[in-house]
């Protein structure tokens, strides 16, 4: 009971309603002065603190709980945290900033956590003999990230986790699935709103679904919409191919393309290239050497 009591104590400090206070101590930080910034399409700073050997403290109040970051040029940031009211305590080393680490108030605690748990499975992952070994350690990581989201829905640090395995490991329709799993006013705030305009967005190109037209010039500066190829009776399959001649990974695939398109044209398959080239002259010397007659 006294160490329950204790525990409420400790939690009440931490969920100050009268603001924040943040504590660092950076070893290795001798710049005059540490920005408080946050991302919301561009850089925005919050606040600045003056840097006394590696100590430094930020003081306000903050209207509704976010991601932040430190940084020494208002630029690159070397920690990122949940900014909430209450008593923050940054601790670690300019020269490490993997392992800098935030305590104090309940969304970077449940990170810390988690984080731990998950360095234990990527040193399990390292160790592993086997595929199946691999797969169930796997499973366990999406595990631990749908059990983080589902016990945190309504704070920040559920809808970030949520942000982390969306991106990497959910379909579009289990996107705005899980979306709709959220409070209303979560569903409305940045974060949020900007995954599900992102993810409309993936659905409108992903399988099944209408395509998109586009249209540019070809090499003899004739106008070729994508439109005009699909709807063309002889073309049963048309491959759209997004390229650039300064892009390796693209120029690597062309073998491929052109044995495919050799084997495959007469029987109905057509390829629409669309390049990201800003150099026409270069353009124009890619396809005549690489022999793109598509």
């Amino acid at each position: 009971k006294t160490l329950a009591f204790a525990a409420a104590l400790l939690l009440l400090g931490a969920c100050s309603s009268d603001g924040y206070t943040i504590r660092g101590k950076i070893a290795g930080l001798d710049n005059p002065y540490v920005y408080l910034l946050r991302y919301t399409g561009e850089v925005e700073v919050i606040d600045s603190a003056k840097v006394s050997k590696g100590d430094f403290v930020f003081k306000g109040k903050t209207e509704q709980p976010e991601m932040v970051y430190l940084s020494t040029d208002k630029q690159q940031p070397f920690a990122h945290f949940f900014l909430e009211n209450g008593r923050i305590r940054v601790d670690g080393a300019l020269s490490a900033p993997a392992d800098i680490a935030v305590l104090g108030t309940p969304s970077n605690e449940a990170q810390r956590a988690l984080d731990r748990k998950i360095d234990a499975l990527e040193e399990e992952f390292s160790k592993a003999s086997g595929e199946s070994q691999r797969d169930s350690l796997r499973k366990e990581y999406n595990r631990l990230m749908t059990e983080a989201v589902e016990q945190n829905r309504d704070n920040i640090y559920g809808v970030t986790a949520f942000l982390n395995n969306a991106y990497a490991f959910l379909s579009p329709e289990e996107v705005m699935e899980q979306i709709a799993l959220f409070p209303a006013e979560w569903q409305h705030r940045r974060e949020l709103t900007e995954l599900r305009e992102a993810t409309e967005r993936k659905l409108r190109v992903s399988a099944g679904h209408p395509y998109i037209d586009v249209t540019a010039k070809n090499a003899d500066g004739k106008e070729v919409s994508l439109k005009s190829v699909i709807e063309n009776k002889r073309n049963k399959y048309v491959l759209l191919d997004f390229w650039a001649s300064w892009c390796g990974p693209c120029m690597a695939e062309v073998p491929y393309l052109k044995a495919d398109y050799e084997k495959y044209h007469k029987k109905g398959f057509e390829i629409y290239g669309m390049s990201f080239d800003s150099q026409r002259e270069r353009w124009i010397e890619t396809i005549k050497q690489q022999g793109m007659n598509w």
